[in-house]
């Protein structure tokens, strides 16, 4: 079994290799991205900050690249060389490592969602050290505001009565009642993260109407976006059953 060592005394040349190594983790072939992801792994225990911002800024956000599946396997590795390999030093960046972590539990590929999950139990166990833990002065500006963010999807995942009101951009011709708009937050919240949920309540309380709120404030927001035409094709079922539940919820029986 090989053993990756590097001397902190060649790290400064070297180190201007990282945007390379993260090329490397979104190679075809398997070897070349698990190096690349263990060399990552070596460069942020030598180099911590200068590996870590480099690795937040250039490679996370491909763990968002759904077209590219060898681009998610190598960036989740790199995380799990990380989290391996910092351990208590990663607390700083937790925060920023945890919130697109999540988002992949629940990828489509096997690899990524097995990876993301046990990455996701390993950063878990670390969060509780992360309170009342003062930002490094030499961690970029941009880093600091992000983090901020992070902790407050954080917060507002735990705590839905932290969420703000959403307000459907389209006319809806229904007014909601409080625990429909406390549904419509926490669907427009999922949305906005990417992640996964299911709205459940007895029936006749609402779930159409909020579903149809947060669907069509989405097509309004993706038409806005693209400027395209947006078709939205629904069985006849739901067809008839859309201004059946607006008319019933105007009334004041949905």
């Amino acid at each position: 079994m090989s053993t990756i060592c590097m001397s902190t005394a060649s790290s400064p040349p070297i180190i201007n290799y990282l945007l390379h190594l993260c090329k490397c983790t979104e190679h075809p072939y398997t070897a070349v991205r698990h190096m690349g992801a263990r060399c990552l792994g070596v460069f942020s225990k030598v180099s911590t900050l200068k590996t870590m911002t480099v690795i937040l800024d250039e490679l996370l956000p491909s763990l968002g690249a759904m077209e590219n599946d060898k681009k998610r396997q190598g960036t989740i590795e790199v995380v799990a060389h990380v989290i391996e390999l910092l351990g208590l030093d990663l607390v700083p960046f937790i925060v920023l490592l945890v919130v697109p972590v999540l988002g992949r539990m629940s990828d489509p590929n096997q690899a990524v969602r097995l990876t993301a999950t046990h990455c996701f139990a390993s950063l878990v166990r670390l969060m509780p050290l992360e309170n009342g833990l003062r930002d490094s002065p030499a961690l970029p500006l941009h880093l600091i505001e992000k983090k901020q963010k992070e902790k407050q999807f954080l917060e507002q995942l735990v705590d839905i009565k932290k969420l703000e009101n959403y307000h459907v951009p389209v006319p809806i011709e229904a007014e909601l009642r409080c625990y429909q708009q406390e549904g419509v937050n926490w669907l427009f919240f999922l949305n906005s993260y990417k992640l996964h949920g299911i709205l459940c309540d007895d029936m006749g309380l609402g779930k159409t109407l909020q579903s149809i709120c947060i669907l069509a404030g989405d097509h309004f927001n993706r038409d806005q976006e693209y400027k395209v035409c947006i078709w939205l094709l629904s069985l006849p079922y739901f067809v008839d059953l859309v201004p059946h539940r607006l008319k019933q919820t105007a009334a004041g029986r949905g």
